[in-house]
């Protein structure tokens, strides 16, 4: 008895846990740490609970014919809305900025979900055969970390391609996933092909989006380092004021005094060496070399911060143009402090 016990919670938890792990497997230049997969595993739990509160509540009010309408449309809205806040927020605070890790991590936060959900099955249904098992394990699970992981691709590619920002970024990401729930809950498939179809069809969703996703970031990689190495040199040698960018500095001579137009260019220099060592360990990741840690980069990051503070508020909104801003560029920030 104890053995099928065993079983029965391998076959609802353990599932999902190892797709999880076979993604970032997959990633080569390791773009998600063990830390941020955790955070995305505890924010998908929490969402659980949450669903939990507001999914019982709701139930209490309806009429008993009313149950299934829910569950087909309520739930995935309700679900999918609830797993969407902490996706939105990694890609939005550019936590996340490519379509690798953001599958990694929408499939961390519904692998969570997936998780609480079943430990709460596997008491409500204690007794059940294994078949019941399986498909929650290999098919309800599976399919909520598809769903956030797709959510979340979509998020980043109309960032990727399209410069979409706010709102009408993350809304298709967040629609598709309502659907793709959805649709599961009907049973549109037999239950055991709805969990061959997310079995099957996941896995090469997803490693037809990493090979695409690593071609472009290998391009971007290559071409922006050559970029970041050209300008620090330019600074280095003086060369810089007869750039775009050294004009524009130039030009702030009457608005900002001598010591804070050093700082803004000693901002950018500082900026350039980080973002160019960002890119140099995504490399040696790929290349399967270990990256290790700089002694240097914890004074790098208070001289940033200090120079942030120096420069202030207004002389940060006139130097901003020199900085990039895009979502890649913001990630490389964090990529020093996850």
């Amino acid at each position: 008895m104890q053995i099928d016990d065993a079983l029965r919670v391998a076959l609802a938890l353990l599932p999902v846990l190892l797709f999880l792990a076979a993604l970032r497997v997959l990633d080569s230049y390791k773009l998600v740490s063990l830390r941020r997969v955790g955070g995305a595993l505890a924010a998908g739990a929490a969402a659980a609970a949450v669903c939990y509160g507001i999914n019982t509540v709701i139930f209490q009010h309806l009429h008993e014919n009313q149950d299934q309408y829910y569950i087909h449309f309520g739930a995935p809205v309700v679900e999918e809305t609830v797993k969407a806040a902490y996706w939105v927020f990694l890609i939005a605070t550019a936590r996340v900025a490519f379509m690798v890790d953001s599958a990694i991590c929408g499939f961390g936060i519904g692998a969570g979900f997936a998780l609480v959900e079943n430990v709460f099955y596997l008491h409500a249904l204690e007794g059940r055969g294994f078949g019941v098992w399986i498909m929650r394990g290999f098919g309800t699970a599976v399919m909520h970390g598809g769903a956030a992981a797709i959510g979340a691709l979509v998020s980043v590619y109309l960032s990727e391609s399209r410069q979409w920002r706010g709102v009408r970024q993350f809304a298709p990401g967040l629609v598709v996933a309502m659907m793709l729930h959805s649709l599961f809950n009907q049973g549109v498939l037999s239950p055991a092909s709805s969990t061959a179809a997310a079995v099957a069809g996941l896995p090469l969703i997803f490693m037809v989006v990493f090979y695409f996703s690593e071609r472009s970031l290998h391009r971007w990689l290559g071409g922006k380092l050559d970029k970041d190495i050209e300008m620090i040199a330019m600074i280095a040698s003086g060369e810089f004021k007869q750039t775009p960018q050294g004009a524009y500095l130039m030009s702030l001579n009457d608005a900002f005094p001598p010591e804070v137009r050093g700082d803004m260019l000693t901002l950018l220099h500082l900026t350039l060496e980080l973002s160019a060592r960002a890119k140099g360990d995504l490399m040696r990741r790929e290349a399967g070399l270990d990256v290790p840690p700089d002694p240097a980069l914890e004074s790098h990051l208070k001289e940033l911060r200090y120079l942030e503070k120096s420069i202030g508020p207004t002389g940060m909104l006139a130097v901003r143009p020199l900085l990039s801003q895009t979502p890649r560029d913001l990630w490389e920030m964090h990529h020093f402090v996850r």
